[in-house]
């Protein structure tokens, strides 16, 4: 069941990306992060279509494993799963061609347990990459930043030229600073040495991999429907967010990834905003027993400190520049996100 999840998804990205997607084949692509929520939809989507390849690319998925989200054998005849730390120095011992940067600490909860390190992996490691990448004169690499580095934005929709409202010593920071500050490092590598490097800035994206213990806010829902069969939520209900399902926002990824000017900055997510509350409902509808929606203070005093009141992204400059469009509705993704947790508790 919960296969047929991912199956569907990757038939889903797979359709939007083949007629651009022919540049990967016999290449080397590095997948850092390989084993995270993002990370493990780049490696499928890639080893599909290898399958579709007269000459399939060489796949080297690397990952320090502190936060992975899937812990399947990834290996196969065109795939190598490498232990690696990034912030650390990096080295290859073969020509790579590309390369796609998902690694980081991302769940509130991680990056505030181990916030030195949070900060290693966003710049350092991201330096490292940036290092590998002109040492290799690769043709393209992305980055994957976060709409966090907008922190609560005066401007909603934001479009990616705003400057962000980040405090840089509240709880938060360790993510959303060293998150600006590694956007900063791709700039002046693009700029200083021309590194085909593209950046995404993720909203909000939820499927599949994403585990209950996550620490972010739709597993958070769902673990507590599981569990205690009522849904917490830790404010009032009103403050809004712009949720991106799996395939949407890696179908975007590939575009900004092999279609986007090199050193553009691109919004990849959903336009659709919803409140806290409007989500919670949308989460309960999916289970058929009773579901209690509950207001409570969060027992951690960080939980709400500098947390967005409005996210949703603009959404006009990846339209227009590459055709992104997502498809997938928040009702929609949340029944298939239910559906794989489902079979994935087996």
């Amino acid at each position: 069941m919960s296969e047929n999840i991912v199956d569907n998804d990757l038939n889903i990205i797979i359709k939007n990306i083949k007629d651009f997607s022919g540049i990967l084949q016999n290449k080397t692509i590095l997948i850092v992060g390989g084993r995270g929520f993002l990370g493990t939809y780049f490696v499928k989507t890639l080893q599909r279509l290898n399958q579709t390849f007269e000459n399939p690319s060489r796949i080297l998925v690397l990952d320090s494993r502190i936060t992975e989200k899937n812990t399947e054998n990834v290996d196969d005849s065109n795939t190598v799963f490498l232990e690696r730390d990034i912030s650390e120095k990096i080295s290859i011992d073969e020509k790579i061609d590309f390369i796609i940067h998902s690694a980081s600490i991302a769940s509130p909860p991680i990056y505030r347990k181990y916030p030195l390190k949070t900060v290693d992996v966003n710049y350092q490691g991201t330096r490292n990459l940036l290092e590998l990448a002109k040492q290799n004169k690769i043709k393209s690499m992305l980055f994957l930043s976060s709409s966090e580095i907008y922190g609560d934005p005066h401007i909603v929709p934001t479009p990616e030229n705003y400057w962000g409202n980040v405090s840089n010593v509240g709880p938060r920071a360790c993510y959303d600073e060293s998150k600006r500050l590694a956007e900063t490092i791709c700039i002046l590598f693009s700029q200083l040495y021309d590194t085909p490097i593209k950046i995404a800035r993720p909203f909000n994206v939820y499927g599949p991999f994403l585990k209950l213990d996550d620490g972010r806010m739709i597993p958070d829902f769902m673990k507590d429907a599981f569990k205690k069969s009522k849904i917490i939520i830790h404010s009032d209900g009103t403050p809004t967010r712009s949720f991106c399902y799996i395939s949407d926002a890696i179908i975007g990824f590939f575009k900004v990834f092999l279609l986007g000017v090199n050193g553009s900055i691109f919004n990849v997510g959903n336009d659709d905003e919803i409140t806290v509350k409007e989500a919670a409902k949308s989460v309960k509808n999916c289970f058929k027993k009773d579901v209690e929606i509950c207001f409570e203070k969060s027992v951690d005093p960080n939980y709400t400190i500098d947390n967005p009141q409005r996210r949703c992204p603009d959404l006009t400059k990846i339209k227009n520049d590459v055709g992104y469009f997502p498809q997938i509705t928040f009702e929609e993704g949340i029944k298939r996100l239910h559906t794989w947790y489902l079979g994935d508790m087996k």
